[in-house]
């Protein structure tokens, strides 16, 4: 009776730890960051942005952040020229971006449509504009 009951605690320990380490593994990547360098694609459709992370080129995918700019933001990301023939470039642009921001924890973040995180400027490292109307059939 001693031997099976110590047997048993043998095996509920080691599976006791290792649910403390998942859950602390959940909490740290569900949960927010702050003031984090965040490297990926940004897209701008109709006045809305979107930033998927990790992305590098017009083959971006994934579920997107809702990307909500600073003040400074549309200062650096411009949409290019302004002329009546490029006016779509007014309302649809990407970019290759790193960005420094703040991203929320997992939620229900509702705009256009629903998103799982917001993610904050802080300031923008580096964007350079990429043509993708070709590529994702604009």
């Amino acid at each position: 009776m001693y031997n099976e009951r110590l047997m048993s605690a043998d095996r509920i320990v080691p599976v006791l730890l290792l649910g403390v380490l998942v859950l602390a593994a959940l909490v740290q990547t569900l949960g927010g960051k702050k003031n984090q360098t965040f490297d990926g694609v940004i897209v701008m459709n109709v006045m809305a942005y979107e930033f998927y992370p990790k992305a590098k080129d017009c083959n971006y995918r994934g579920t997107p952040y809702v990307l909500l700019p600073n003040a400074r933001f549309r200062e650096i990301v411009t949409t290019g020229s302004t002329d009546v023939e490029h006016i779509d470039r007014l309302f649809h642009g990407t970019w290759r971006a790193k960005l420094n921001g703040n991203l929320s924890p997992i939620g229900w973040y509702k705009y256009r449509t629903t998103y799982w995180r917001e993610l904050s400027v802080n300031y923008v490292v580096d964007a350079v504009s990429i043509s993708c109307d070709d590529a994702r059939g604009y």
